[in-house]
């Protein structure tokens, strides 16, 4: 569904990515791997069309859209959910006007579909009972999955996921990878997944990317990742740590 084709950014003469290609298949989830501040969110900017690449093709469902106008990004994105890092919700919204309000903003539906899509969200996501609560209201891991479900209430079929269990405590974090597996089992979803966490990619990845001053040099599977002989997904993959 989402395919990059040698893709360099430069924010003025920092080069970010340097010849960036990658691609995502339906139904896949796949983990874009890295240290901190190495990129990897760039990415996914990159295939929202919210940044252009300074060379390089950008592809979603075939259609080349770093050159889109606004107008015509708006039914591309819309075929992709995304679940920012920090939640990105409305403090002054219940969670149910949080979950509709994009689809009050963009969507001619009925009240009844609007309700209905609401209560699917809040089901899938296990918020029941949380319809009228404020954000201000909800633990780090209820937050996320607000999040989760407001990326779903489109109707997706791709769902980008900005470091999704980052900051969670340990059970939160299981509960966040879970869904996102759920995605794909029950909803035949694919999804990205941009983490600097070894372990959620281990979790519920079918593919991983890892991305290292600005190249990818490694893209498979990750059971193939102990398989690698580049110098530094060695040093990572031989020590205790999870986190990159």
């Amino acid at each position: 569904m989402i395919e990059l084709r040698d893709v360099y950014l430069n924010y003025g003469s920092r080069e970010i990515l340097k010849g960036v290609s990658l691609k995502v298949e339906d139904n896949c989830i796949k983990a874009i791997l890295g240290p901190s501040g190495v990129g990897k969110s760039t990415i996914i900017k990159l295939m929202l069309g919210l940044i252009r690449p300074t060379h390089g093709e950008v592809f979603i469902d075939g259609i080349e859209i770093s050159k889109m106008s606004e107008v015509d990004l708006f039914p591309i994105r819309q075929k992709m959910g995304i679940v920012f890092q920090g939640n990105a919700l409305f403090d002054s919204m219940t969670i149910s006007e949080n979950l509709s309000f994009f689809l009050r903003e963009n969507l001619k539906l009925s009240e009844p579909e609007i309700q209905q899509r609401i209560q699917d969200q809040i089901e899938f996501a296990g918020l029941e009972g949380y319809e009228n609560a404020l954000p201000e209201n909800l633990s780090g891991g209820m937050k996320k999955r607000v999040a989760v479900g407001r990326a779903l209430i489109f109707n997706p079929s791709m769902v980008l996921f900005d470091e999704p269990t980052a900051g969670l405590d340990p059970v939160s974090s299981k509960r966040i990878l879970e869904l996102i597996t759920r995605l794909q089992r029950d909803n035949g979803l694919g999804a990205v997944i941009v983490t600097h966490i070894i372990d959620d990619v281990f979790a519920v990845a079918n593919n991983v990317a890892v991305l290292y001053q600005g190249k990818i040099i490694f893209d498979d599977k990750p059971g193939n990742l102990q398989l690698s002989n580049h110098p530094f997904i060695s040093s990572f993959m031989s020590s205790d740590e999870v986190e990159l």
